[in-house]
């Protein structure tokens, strides 16, 4: 018997009116982000994002799909609020953003950055709990909870030096969750594992989503990881002038199957929107 719950078998569908006007998490419209290098008369604007347009809804685990160098960290680095857009309107629950926010977390692709060495497991994981002010048997009790979530039983006074890849990375998501932040931003945060481990934890993301039923919107360039671990999969152009010009449904049941027809279908028509956007720009 599968672990995760089944969802419908049409592979690409559009979205029902019901889910169309239920209120997004995530509402973007006509944002535009551009950088200026150099200064002076020599000062260069280049233009990464313009005119983008898209809706969240809570709950739903969201893909992000473009090549490298698209903007689509930017896009991300935007909903977190570590940037400021340019133009147009951001909203989360309704809300401007201008600013981090404890609602939104950050999962980044490198571990090591974001996890103290001179903590263990647990510590790790209870650092922001710690930091406002949780008492400790309470710290123990959710920490408790997202180890065995994470699969971190029994590593709990490990050091991040005392574990692979992708125990960090489950360290680093278990420190997330340990705060209860309403969005998880994933910017490609299985892209530096190996090939072995990375099919394993892209299984246990989509484990630990539907336990959860957290809000994700997840950074890749790749099409299998997309199809894979996605509900929609928004598809961004080619930069400059960067936006996400199409929105895919994924309504394959999970676990997905990579080798079966419906996979191998939904791969090819993403292939195919990407070569013709390719064949746009060049």
């Amino acid at each position: 018997m599968s672990r995760y719950p089944l969802i419908s078998t049409d592979a690409i569908t559009e979205a029902s009116p019901e889910e169309s006007a239920r209120q997004p998490i995530i509402s973007i419209r006509q944002l535009g982000k551009s950088f200026v290098s150099g200064s002076g008369k020599g000062a260069v604007r280049y233009q990464v994002l313009k005119d983008v347009d898209l809706n969240i809804q809570r709950g739903e685990f969201f893909i992000l799909l473009g090549p490298s160098g698209c903007g689509k960290s930017t896009l991300l680095n935007l909903i977190a609020g570590f940037e400021k857009q340019t133009e147009g309107e951001l909203l989360v629950d309704g809300k401007t953003i201008d600013r981090p926010g404890k609602e939104r977390a950050m999962v980044f692709q490198h571990p090591d950055a974001s996890l103290f060495p001179w903590l263990n497991v647990r510590e790790n994981i209870e650092f922001g709990l710690r930091m406002q002010g949780v008492s400790r048997g309470e710290r123990k009790a959710v920490s408790d909870r997202y180890i065995e979530l994470a699969g971190l039983t029994g590593h709990e006074r490990k050091f991040p030096r005392e574990l692979s890849g992708g125990m960090k990375q489950r360290v680093q998501i278990a420190r997330v969750l340990a705060n209860d932040p309403e969005l998880l931003l994933m910017d490609e945060p299985l892209g530096a594992l190996d090939a072995f481990t990375r099919r394993v934890m892209q299984d246990e993301l989509v484990r630990i989503w539907t336990e959860t039923k957290k809000t994700v919107i997840f950074v890749t360039h790749d099409i299998q990881e997309a199809v894979l671990l996605g509900g929609r999969i928004g598809i961004m152009s080619i930069g400059p002038d960067s936006r996400v010009f199409e929105i895919m449904d994924n309504r394959l049941e999970y676990p997905r199957d990579i080798t079966s027809r419906e996979f191998n279908l939904m791969q090819k028509k993403l292939q195919s929107i990407f070569q013709d956007d390719l064949y746009f720009h060049l």
